[in-house]
């Protein structure tokens, strides 16, 4: 854990202490074993050389057992990924109450499971401190307390079994890291601690949730076929944003919806028509300040069918003010896509309408997103003359094209690299400041499934993405920069993989032999010294006087 805490970036006191300390203890048994060669055995020289040889290692090994208790350490990741975001250090400090977080976990947990305990007391140490008597931190231990396992049972926190490898055998044992965040009768728990890079956000979503006198609406609009079944629901992204808002479902041909207390939709699919009531009262809500997530295509997809037909969305109607319009066509990607298996054989070929769309950056809602997951994406168009602020948001590599009309599905159909260019995959656009026409704000995606469930669970992506734009929307950006915060480490990239390799074999080889050498010049330099003949040292000529 200490070596693996360094590798990421993190330079920790409890580490340097641990390390430090190590090589010391080594060191001075070395310095011990080779003075102790020059000195006879038996006498005074050497018993105080061995007295203070055990001493400084006992010294050393008591400070090396004691720095595990101390606190400490510099942020060296980009972004300072394990350092408190400033919106949670501001969100536990505005806190109006104390806020109790319990910790759940066993003394003796797994040598794998031992790092993220770390992260986990250094986390909830940050928020006791930035929250100034704000935020109360209660740790128990579940397997020797009887009482403190039944008030983790109550909260939803059960033991986890750990595969434990020892000499020569396999042991399963239960132990428990779960938290419960509580604040006056109410409470949430995350039932086990899997990963801590998001660990933060959840614990400040949770105390925004739990603290928030009333969460805002958001109307949840599906034109949809087949909607839930098969994955084709939203339930990984409602679980996420019944942290901060309440999500209605809202129908079309409701003559009272969306009503004035909503003032953010998502919208979702692309039905055939929609009605003059209908289009009426989303005019007016985009009128009166209303946003709005649109996930459509320009060529839905209807059950497993092999090929379907582009037709311009009914959406584009109220896209239009915004200065955009999604083309009835399907993108496909000829260098940054999905691998797909082949029917029928044990083998995987590139899809490239399954497509992995790149953020465009610049925008807080594609900051720290990664790669997303856009299965069968239609590309968006900017209208001109308009007065909206439009940002790309997700593109394509350089090497997309677009395929209309009747458009083949299959994977082994030909994709002709004709007319290659980057594609816009999803916009932001803000309305401008004209007295007429709509006021408020839309996210639109050229893809009506990305973050289902069907496709999210494989890319984790889909679903920041998604939340990071409906709290742009609903103008309600405090938890985004904590959301999206990566703690992946930077690749490395290389200009060629003979460079690649050369960094490798340098690394493994080139570095060992610059010590080797290091080793064999001072060898001879010693046995070239050492064969000069002893003359005695010429005093100065005032004292041979």
């Amino acid at each position: 854990s200490h070596f693996d805490s360094i590798g990421r970036g993190v330079i920790d006191l409890r580490d340097a202490v641990y390390f430090g300390s190590l090589a010391a203890i080594f060191l001075i048994l070395a310095y011990g074993a080779i003075m102790g060669r020059k000195l006879a055995q038996g006498q005074e020289p050497a018993r105080r050389l061995r007295v203070g040889v055990l001493l400084l290692v006992g010294i050393l090994v008591v400070a090396n057992l004691l720095g595990s208790y101390l606190s400490g350490r510099i942020d060296l990741t980009p972004g300072h990924a394990y350092t408190l975001a400033p919106a949670t250090r501001n969100l536990v400090r505005s806190l109006n109450d104390i806020v109790t977080i319990k910790l759940f976990a066993s003394d003796e947990l797994p040598a794998e499971v031992a790092l993220m305990k770390r992260d986990v007391d250094d986390l909830l140490g940050d928020l006791r401190s930035a929250g100034r008597g704000r935020i109360r931190i209660i740790e128990r231990d579940p397997a020797d307390d009887p009482e403190a396992r039944r008030e983790a049972g109550a909260l939803g926190i059960q033991p986890v079994q750990f595969n434990v490898v020892g000499k020569s055998e396999l042991q399963v044992k239960e132990g428990y890291l779960g938290l419960a965040v509580q604040y006056t009768d109410a409470n949430e728990a995350i039932p086990f601690v899997r990963r801590t890079d998001d660990l933060e956000y959840r614990l400040a979503a949770a105390i925004r949730g739990l603290t928030r006198a009333r969460k805002p609406q958001i109307g949840l609009v599906v034109a949809m076929e087949d909607w839930g079944r098969e994955g084709r629901a939203l339930a990984q992204v409602q679980e996420q944003l019944a942290k901060s808002y309440s999500v209605v479902p809202l129908s079309l041909g409701d003559t009272t919806q969306p009503g004035d207390s909503i003032q953010t939709l998502i919208i979702l699919g692309q039905p055939d028509s929609i009605s003059m009531g209908a289009t009426r009262r989303l005019q007016a809500f985009f009128a009166r300040g209303g946003s709005a997530l649109v996930m459509t295509s320009g060529a839905p997809l209807s059950g497993a069918r092999p090929q379907v037909s582009g037709k311009e969305p009914v959406w584009n109607q109220f896209l239009a003010p915004f200065g955009l319009k999604v083309r009835p066509d399907l993108v496909y990607d000829l260098a940054s896509n999905q691998l797909v298996p082949l029917p029928g054989a044990a083998a995987y070929q590139p899809y490239p309408f399954w497509l992995r769309a790149r953020p465009a950056g610049g925008t807080i809602i594609t900051d720290g997103v990664g790669e997303v997951f856009l299965p069968w994406s239609s590309s968006l168009e900017f209208l001109p003359d308009t007065r909206a602020k439009l940002t790309p948001l997700l593109l394509s590599s350089r090497v997309a094209g677009i395929a209309e009309g009747e458009i083949d599905l299959t994977p082994t159909r030909q994709f002709p690299p004709v007319d290659l260019k980057q594609r816009l995959l999803a916009v932001s656009s803000q309305a401008g400041d004209s007295g007429a026409g709509p006021k408020g704000r839309v996210v639109v995606v050229g893809n009506m499934e990305f973050a289902t469930d069907r496709y999210s669970g494989a890319s984790g992506e889909n679903v920041v993405f998604t939340l990071n734009a409906i709290d742009w929307l609903a103008q309600d950006e405090a938890l985004i920069q904590i959301r999206s915060r990566d703690r992946t480490p930077p690749r490395l990239l290389f200009t060629s993989p003979t460079l690649q390799q050369g960094i490798k074999y340098a690394n493994v080889i080139l570095v060992p032999v610059l010590v080797m050498l290091f080793g064999v010049a001072r060898l001879m330099g010693r046995r070239r010294r050492a064969l000069i003949p002893w003359t005695p040292h010429a005093p100065p000529q005032s004292e041979a006087q």
